[in-house]
């Protein structure tokens, strides 16, 4: 195949799995990246899963782990978003009320009414902050090379 010049979109289905295995299976993300220049655009798509990117639990930490992985800037006006440490705090009581570690009496109780607004007020100026680097990032098509 590789001596008559056959593109991977020519082979059948079977063929294809053995080497998409193969590929994952023998080769370091490092090597294949200086050896592959070319790649159909249907391998961006099927091998992106939204739903694996984020579960139902996120925090600061992931989505600057994910803004590290794609190269997009994590960086928000700390005065106003405290860098998104509140996250954790949301993050760790709903998982307290979703496995019935804690009553919502309980969370209730830790924060008052003036302090459950100023973090609802710093975690959607974190988020905003966020989707706009996302959004800048996306405009200046930054994941090229």
């Amino acid at each position: 195949m590789n001596n008559q010049n056959i593109s991977f979109d020519d082979l059948k289905k079977d063929i294809k799995k053995i080497i998409v295995k193969n590929f994952k299976k023998n080769k370091e993300t490092d090597t294949l990246l200086d050896v592959i220049n070319n790649i159909s655009l249907d391998i961006i798509s099927a091998s992106f899963d939204k739903e694996q990117l984020f579960s139902g639990n996120i925090d600061a930490r992931k989505i600057k782990q994910v803004a590290k992985d794609y190269s997009f800037s994590c960086k928000t006006n700390g005065r106003k978003t405290r860098d998104g440490i509140d996250l954790l705090k949301i993050k760790t009581n709903r998982n307290y009320l979703a496995h019935g570690f804690k009553s919502f009496k309980d969370v209730g109780k830790e924060n008052t009414a003036e302090e459950l607004l100023e973090i609802k007020k710093r975690v959607i100026c974190y988020l905003r902050e966020i989707l706009q680097n996302i959004e800048d990032y996306i405009s200046k098509k930054e994941y090229l090379k």
